[in-house]
């Protein structure tokens, strides 16, 4: 009888120690459709009511904003995706996806 509640107290102990893994997401996750919004010439304001603010502002090239999204679960982090839009007098030129 000692040797089955053993077991019993055992297993119930390691089946409970499992551990969960949350998943975080990192940076601005831009669906699909909301890219094919995008047009050459929107000015920055309108760019940024559609998307939001860029994750990434380089202070050096201020006509480059980059929006960057990665997931992790554990130890485990997805290859980062985004997209890369470059302005000129402050009008989009270019958008380029990661």
């Amino acid at each position: 009888m000692k040797h089955i509640l053993s077991i019993t107290l055992l297993t119930l102990l390691t089946s409970s120690c499992s551990t969960y893994k949350m998943e975080v997401q990192q940076g601005n996750a831009i669906p699909n459709e909301t890219v094919a919004q995008l047009k050459q010439g929107m000015s920055k304001s309108e760019v940024a009511s559609l998307l939001g603010t860029p994750l990434l502002q380089d202070n050096f090239r201020n006509n480059r904003w980059d929006y960057v999204y990665f997931t992790k679960k554990g130890n485990q982090t997805t290859p980062p995706k985004g997209i890369t839009l470059l302005f000129k007098n402050e009008q989009l030129i270019t958008i380029k996806k990661k």
